[in-house]
């Protein structure tokens, strides 16, 4: 007779069981369509930390051209880490589930996505990175590290710091403002149109003697009207196939229309940087002395400024408007997770900020911008081919093929601009190289010549 078979459940025992419910957690939070979206950008950031780093580790060939390639995979994980976060807050992110009894009485039948308030999360934001400053400067200021902040000596310097503050926070605040309304994907293709609206900014300022006049070369221009040409069949094959599918077209259009006011304000402000001078500022300086005015101005916009609410915030006020700070403060009292994402927001706007200055300022002005092309042209197509990137699923034909048309004839256009730029940056350093030799040279022969006549007097006086 044969004994009965032992078995032991090792699914029951306490400690396999803690390491395995940790565990399965785990990986559903890394399933999750929550986490899914930051994968790509966290590991964007670690692998350029670790590139970064590689130098102090082991000792290999090209090392800086390494470093230089760390540095753009970590702004590339910091830039689509930022946009995804805030994409994510106002369009996607579960505010209420669905169920929830709302003041009135009534019941959501469906979950409750995102919330639309940029003015007040910018503003919110400038306080936020206000306080984190004032909480790194105290940390530091008893070390070697200790922060040095501009000194403002003139009143020019004060209206400098009022109007790029206030031109700044319209520009991320409209951008923000957008992002409630329009999707990530959108909202990047129409940034990158940025260089031709400066162009015209320069130009413009430039007819009234207030900036000197660009050079108009046919190439660049031609290049530049052709990227905006493909962004904006893109936005329109993507209106009329959200249309088709049953999503408010209406809501897009405001989107479409606010983020373009958002890139004409990015453009002024590069415009003015070149009026009223580069006032070399770093990221501390630009938090201490701009979160004040930028917070002042946006302030009212937030307070008085109504606006449609999109998806189903009308059944929460009972009104098709509201303001951003009506939203606000109604989150603050039924999602108080909500508000601690706006919270957070800021602080990751701070380290942001803090990345992005490190880089830049690190960077050739041609790798920086080719950087940031890259980056735009690789999160939209992310988003175009990565379903949980999607706020709703992409358009059926004709329109999916057009949008695939547009993008990529978007960056092909904006790459060979970019390059083109580059060539420009090498000739002029070359040129200015030249110049420079020619005149050392020129330097020489005037010292030989002088030394020659003296011989000369010398001889002749003997």
């Amino acid at each position: 007779k044969k004994s009965p078979a032992i078995t032991v459940d090792v699914t029951m025992h306490p400690i396999h069981h803690g390491v395995q419910t940790e565990f399965t957690h785990m990986l559903d939070v890394l399933e999750s369509d929550t986490a899914k979206p930051f994968i790509i950008p966290i590991l964007g950031l670690l692998i350029g930390i670790f590139m970064m780093n590689l130098h102090r580790c082991a000792k290999l060939d090209h090392m800086e051209s390494i470093s230089t390639v760390g540095k753009l995979v970590l702004y590339f994980g910091a830039q689509s880490f930022m946009n995804i976060f805030m994409g994510w807050v106002f369009r996607t992110h579960v505010t209420l589930e669905k169920g929830y009894v709302l003041p009135n009485g009534k019941t959501l039948e469906n979950d409750l996505h995102g919330c639309p308030v940029g003015f007040a999360l910018t503003a919110m934001q400038q306080v936020i990175s206000f306080l984190c400053f004032i909480i790194v400067y105290g940390l530091l200021y008893y070390t070697p590290y200790k922060i040095e902040t501009k000194r403002l000596t003139s009143c020019n310097e004060v209206i400098s710091i009022c109007i790029f503050g206030s031109v700044f926070a319209l520009n991320i605040a409209l951008n923000n403002f957008s992002l409630g309304y329009i999707s990530i994907a959108v909202n990047l293709i129409i940034r990158s149109c940025l260089p031709l609206t400066t162009f015209m900014s320069q130009q413009g300022l430039a007819m009234f003697g207030l900036y000197p006049f660009k050079p108009c070369r046919i190439a660049e221009i031609g290049l530049m009207t052709l990227g905006v040409c493909f962004a904006a069949l893109f936005t329109i094959a993507k209106i009329m196939g959200s249309a088709e599918k049953g999503h408010s077209s209406s809501n897009m259009v405001l989107g479409v229309v606010i983020c373009i006011l958002s890139l004409l304000c990015g453009s002024l402000n590069l415009a003015l940087a070149g009026v009223l001078g580069e006032m070399k500022m770093s990221v501390y300086d630009t938090v201490a002395y701009m979160s004040v005015p930028a917070t002042i101005f946006l302030v009212p916009f937030a307070v008085f400024l109504e606006k449609p609410v999109p998806g189903q915030w009308p059944e929460v006020f009972n009104t098709e408007d509201a303001t951003d700070f009506m939203i606000l403060r109604e989150v603050m009292r039924i999602a108080p997770g909500t508000f601690a994402l706006f919270a957070l927001s800021g602080v990751f706007s701070f380290m942001y900020n803090i990345v992005q200055f490190s880089i830049v300022h690190t960077l050739s002005p041609s790798a920086t911008a080719f950087g940031g092309n890259f980056n735009k042209a690789a999160l939209v197509l992310l988003t175009l081919t990565l379903p949980f990137l999607q706020v709703h699923s992409l358009p059926g034909s004709p329109y999916i093929e057009v949008i695939w048309f547009a993008v990529i004839g978007n960056v092909i256009a904006f790459s060979l601009y970019s390059y083109l730029q580059i060539l420009e940056k090498e000739k002029a350093k070359i040129a200015a190289a030249a110049d420079e030799k020619t005149g050392f040279l020129s330097e020489q022969e005037e010292d030989w010549e002088e030394s020659t006549s003296e011989e000369s007097a010398g001889m002749c006086g003997t």
